[in-house]
């Protein structure tokens, strides 16, 4: 009988490849700096252009922060409050580059609805924000795709904080498929999962087979608890499903990662792997 050959591509079934990692805002919280993941005016479409309409036109733009601005706050008396907006410029004879803050009197006549005595409240705001710093410990070159050692999780309701959650995150050694190259993953299907290739003929003239796993979860050991595999070219096939999930679930460990309260296996979940057959002459 011929054998079949798994070999594998690693892709991501999405377009992530085309984004970039996003620069946070910045805000302060009793002194301390943490980054903001997110970027809280641009839940109104009036106020963000009103500030693209009064920032300098030759101001620094890079790939991770395309409309050239940060966004300082701070959380004063249980309320979000902005206190600057900072831009960049470079000056080309001189190479160098400074950074400059929006006047205040421009930022007051910006946000003039939202003046409140001396501060700017962001009472157009209502949603979560995730403040971070520390060391990186998980990331995806896309958006705000990360996470930090230390998290916080504040949620706002019309710029008031109603409610604040802390998070220390860390993560534990193991195996995830994000840690193989392209060219290895032959060899590492067959050291670590024992997929019988064999009991398939159906599948000897499919040039690739598509499987898909998603909805993966972790628990502290390193155990893989469950998880959703479909195969979906040439066509469903349940049997193949079945073995690939039960291969996964005796491997042991994954990498683990504890993430704002929840036990993730980011690394397993969300990926694609197209499975090309070549056939050997045995």
């Amino acid at each position: 009988m011929k054998k079949l050959l798994f070999s594998l591509t690693l892709t991501l079934a999405s377009l992530t490849t085309l984004a970039t990692g996003y620069e946070g805002d910045i805000i302060y919280i009793d002194g301390t700096q943490w980054e903001l993941l997110g970027r809280p005016v641009y839940t109104d479409t009036t106020l963000i252009r009103s500030i693209k309409a009064v920032l300098p036109k030759d101001r620094s733009i890079r790939s991770s922060n395309w409309d050239g601005f940060t966004t300082y706050w701070t959380i004063q008396q249980g309320k979000l409050c902005l206190d600057s907006i900072q831009y960049e410029v470079y000056d080309s004879s001189t190479k160098k580059t400074w950074a400059e803050s929006l006047p205040l009197d421009t930022l007051r006549r910006v946000f003039n609805k939202y003046v409140e005595g001396n501060r700017i409240v962001a009472t157009w705001f209502t949603n979560d924000i995730r403040l971070a710093k520390g060391k990186i410990i998980w990331y995806q070159h896309t958006f705000f795709e990360r996470n930090y050692e230390n998290e916080q999780i504040i949620s706002i309701a019309q710029g008031k904080v109603t409610k604040k959650q802390e998070f220390h995150n860390y993560k534990t050694e193991g195996f995830s498929f994000d840690q193989v190259r392209d060219y290895d993953f032959p060899k590492t299907l067959k050291e670590k999962f024992h997929i019988n290739a064999e009991n398939y003929p159906e599948l000897a003239d499919a040039k690739r087979i598509l499987i898909s796993i998603r909805k993966a979860r972790v628990d502290e050991k390193g155990n893989l608890v469950e998880c959703e595999v479909s195969v979906h070219k040439p066509y469903d096939n349940e049997r193949l499903t079945a073995e690939i999930s039960e291969a996964l679930k005796a491997y042991h460990p994954w990498r683990v990662m504890y993430i704002n309260g929840e036990y993730r296996a980011y690394g397993i979940e969300y990926w694609t792997f197209p499975l090309k057959m070549p056939k050997d002459s045995h």
